[in-house]
């Protein structure tokens, strides 16, 4: 898209063939709103394969069961060099092209373009660090606007200083979109919110609201909580006030901070089996490869009733309730397969296959539905994660937890009675639902209400009620929530502890330590010699290694909560 619009722009700009020899086919001549849809994809095609690859074995969403791929034990630490720099060949790619779109954006002063650049921008960055700790930032973004022959050498920044550009970025985003010259964007630039300032807006203060959090507990212990996002002029927001304010915002319908109303305002990225420059990474997996990858008997136990049982040898294990009323309405839409269908059918052949092995009835005859569908109802994509018609950068119910967070954590007044962080929990996870199961059930249905009912007063997995720890609770069903949200739940995890996993198994490498933080990528070691050095001497203490805290997780109660898995 980029390319075509550039070059549209260049050939209706020459007024002789011979004017294309200055610079022909230049990115930068491209309208800034171009790069909105390029950038998003990308990100969340990004995304998605780093979860299903990564951050889905480690934080104990899923399991492999192929014994044809040891030497890729991501579930026991055994992180190989090729999965390290998944995050960051792709998305510092997609950081310069932000980083050029606000460039041009301010350029043309068009105020709803730079507002949407500084989110991506911010998103893109923030991805890069919560994956590495401290990498790159200002040179990284110099690169982009540099000619042929600049340098490709980049220092490595510290992580707080990230974060302080971070912030600003929202701080100017919501400038930038609440000027009265902000209007909406050309629709056909942006198919995630088509065109919407106002949806940009929402979407971008969900992200500062994960920002936010994201570093509370290490300014709080740091600073009382005053972070200084600009050294020059000594701007700072207070953490807790601020969530405070958004949290005001989000009940009231005003103020400077819209936030997201409801599952129509979730940053919904699209895809399509039918057009292959808009395929899933999995597009191309044979349903025997994409079925190795299982459900971990962790999350099982949480979205499943279970009783806990003594087999004949003395073995403790779990029996599994399925169907009752406290099974997660999620499960069929989390993890399905359809019994029956060949091992090694691709995807393509999947659709035609179904419709020749159905009943008049329209039922399956080579295995059972997800949650009660007909075969005929198969192509609701919804419940095909490996060619789904949408991935999601954001829901609306991770801004419902991370208020119900701050709330049980005493940050915010008007959510942290009992009842507000209660009734918050109980609305997220019904959303969460329904952002997963929309065909079926309603937030009123009974299946629905049950399941909510069961989650607040009798929890098999943790063996606590709702009221007993409102922040474990809370986390951990968000945990479940996150499933395929990039690097989200392994970044809760970092920050928090929670939800309390076993880290130290038998064939657990890494000290019995999940990952902290992933290798910086082999190649840099030779690329970017002193910087690199520079790094690994410094914060690291000499070794690339996937044990140090990144900044914002260094603080003593999240490792006092992980060091419960480890013993």
């Amino acid at each position: 898209m980029i390319t075509v619009a550039a070059a549209s722009v260049i050939f209706a700009s020459c007024s002789k063939f011979d004017d294309m020899n200055n610079n022909p086919y230049a990115l930068e001549a491209a309208p800034a709103q171009s790069y909105i849809h390029p950038i998003v994809f990308k990100t969340e095609y990004s995304l998605v394969n780093v979860y299903r690859n990564t951050t889905a074995h480690l934080m104990q969403h899923a399991v492999s069961t192929s014994t044809e791929s040891t030497s890729r034990v991501v579930g026991n630490y055994a992180i190989p060099e090729a999965t390290d720099d998944d995050v960051w060949t792709t998305l510092y790619i997609q950081y310069g092209n932000a980083f050029s779109m606000y460039d041009i954006a301010v350029k043309e002063n068009n105020h709803t373009v730079i507002g949407i650049a500084a989110i991506l921008k911010a998103m893109t960055i923030s991805l890069i660090t919560d994956t590495y700790g401290n990498v790159p930032f200002k040179d990284a973004g110099q690169i982009a606007s540099q000619k042929e022959g600049g340098s490709v050498t980049t220092r490595y920044d510290d992580q707080r200083e990230i974060y302080r550009s971070i912030v600003a970025l929202f701080e100017e985003a919501n400038d930038k979109f609440n000027d009265p010259a902000a209007t909406d964007v050309d629709p056909i630039c942006d198919l995630m919110f088509n065109g919407s300032r106002d949806k940009w807006q929402r979407f971008g203060n969900a992200l500062y609201l994960r920002t936010l959090m994201r570093i509370s507990n290490k300014v709080i212990e740091e600073s009382d909580g005053v972070f200084e996002y600009n050294v020059q002029t000594g701007e700072a927001v207070d953490v807790r006030n601020k969530l405070a304010e958004l949290y005001n915002c989000y009940v009231t319908g005003s103020g400077n901070y819209p936030m997201m109303r409801g599952i129509q305002d979730c940053a919904l990225v699209g895809f399509s089996r039918y057009n292959s420059t808009l395929n899933t990474p999995f597009y191309s997996i044979t349903s025997g490869n994409w079925n190795t990858v299982a459900a971990c008997e962790t999350i099982a136990r949480r979205m499943l009733p279970t009783t806990e049982k003594i087999d004949e040898d003395g073995q403790k294990y779990y029996e599994y309730t399925v169907g009752l009323h406290a099974s997660d309405p999620r499960w069929d839409c989390y993890y399905r397969k359809t019994l029956g269908a060949p091992t090694q059918l691709k995807h393509v052949d999947f659709f035609n296959f179904m419709q020749h092995h159905i009943s008049k009835a329209g039922n399956s005859l080579v295995g059972r539905m997800p949650n009660g569908l007909t075969a005929s109802a198969i192509t609701q994509e919804t419940y095909d994660l490996q060619n789904a018609d949408h991935y999601s950068l954001i829901n609306y119910s991770e801004q419902l937890f991370l208020f119900a967070e701050a709330g049980a954590r005493g940050w915010v007044d008007a959510a942290g009675s009992p009842g507000a962080r209660l009734d918050l929990f109980k609305r997220a996870i019904t959303a969460n639902i329904l952002e997963w199961a929309p065909h079926n059930l309603t937030a009123d249905s009974q299946e629905v209400q049950d399941f909510i009912n069961f989650k607040v007063n009798t929890d098999t997995y943790s063996g606590k009620k709702f009221s007993d720890n409102p922040v474990e609770a809370i986390l951990t069903e968000k945990w479940v929530s996150l499933f395929f949200v990039g690097i989200e739940s392994w970044c809760d995890y970092r920050r928090t502890g929670y939800p309390v996993l076993k880290t130290n198994g038998p064939a657990a490498e890494n000290k019995g330590i999940l990952p902290t933080r992933l290798r910086y990528p082999s190649d840099e070691a030779y690329r970017n010699v002193q910087y690199f050095k520079e790094a690994v001497d410094g914060w690291l203490g000499g070794t690339n290694n996937m044990t140090t805290d990144v900044w914002w997780a260094d603080t003593q109660e999240s490792r006092d909560i992980r060091l419960k898995g480890r013993q």
